[in-house]
């Protein structure tokens, strides 16, 4: 798949009214993180935001978010950093677009994530939210991630390792399936970008299973409610039980420092 038909087919997803309906005002897209207290897919995906930015215990200098998605994860960096130091960017004109809106005065721009056009070491902190397994490969992304990082920065990621394409087909790229989510493969990526001290929290169950129960509860109250029709609600769940049912998926997130 080029890029263009990437773009095409994400904006599709992302812009679509019931994935806006259900993610809510905050303008999300995400899986979220989901603990007992969270009730709501907008909760849980500010739930994920806060607990990537747990892993930075020094919230100073300049970040760059990448795959802004809409602006939601950028607009959120601004509780802890001004906008002059907030950065933004994706391969989407119409998600930079929204991105301003939603996160004003932080600089965004289109870029590709894997051939940035920052000057080596511009940045302190990088954060990546559910789209380095999408980039055409993360190891670019993760080496390019290393130029623009100042030695000792570090980047954070909620990242999904995918041992097949089968569910996603060519949204996920061939490229950055790790064989039996093998954790020691995924980590040699860092690694071998020029990143050290790579660690790994495993949140498949409260992240991405949570999710997609919360999503199906969502689509079975459409079909009781006559928003849906059988056959709309089958497909869907469909495709949802094969995802629960898969061990073939891990969620993590993942801190790791660029060495000095």
């Amino acid at each position: 798949m080029d890029k263009h038909q990437f773009i095409d087919i994400f904006d599709s997803l992302i812009f679509n009214p019931t994935t806006r309906k259900y993610y809510g005002q905050q303008e999300f897209f995400n899986v979220g993180y989901w603990d007992s207290d969270t009730h709501t897919q907008a909760e849980a995906s500010l739930n994920l935001m806060q607990k990537l930015l747990d892993l930075i215990p020094d919230k100073q200098g300049k970040i760059l978010d990448v795959g802004c998605g809409l602006g939601a994860t950028t607009s959120y960096l601004l509780k802890y950093y001004a906008p002059a130091d907030v950065v933004g960017i994706n391969i989407s004109p119409e998600q930079i677009a929204r991105s301003m809106i939603n996160a004003p005065g932080c600089e965004l721009m289109c870029m590709d994530a894997v051939e940035m056009t920052f000057a080596d070491c511009q940045f302190d902190r990088i954060i990546c939210v559910e789209a380095a397994f999408y980039f055409d490969t993360r190891a670019k992304f993760l080496k390019e991630a290393a130029r623009v990082l100042k030695p000792g920065g570090r980047i954070i990621l909620a990242d999904l390792i995918f041992e097949t394409t089968q569910y996603f087909g060519d949204l996920i790229v061939a490229e950055n399936i790790i064989r039996d989510q093998d954790i020691e493969t995924y980590k040699s990526l860092y690694h071998q970008a020029g990143f050290a001290q790579v660690n790994c929290i495993e949140t498949t169950e409260a992240c991405w299973k949570t999710h997609y129960r919360d999503l199906k509860s969502s689509i079975e109250a459409e079909l009781q409610t006559g928003q849906i029709d059988r056959a709309t609600y089958e497909l869907n769940v469909g495709a949802i039980d094969a995802l629960l049912a898969s061990s073939s998926i891990d969620y993590v997130l993942v801190s790791a420092q660029k060495s000095l």
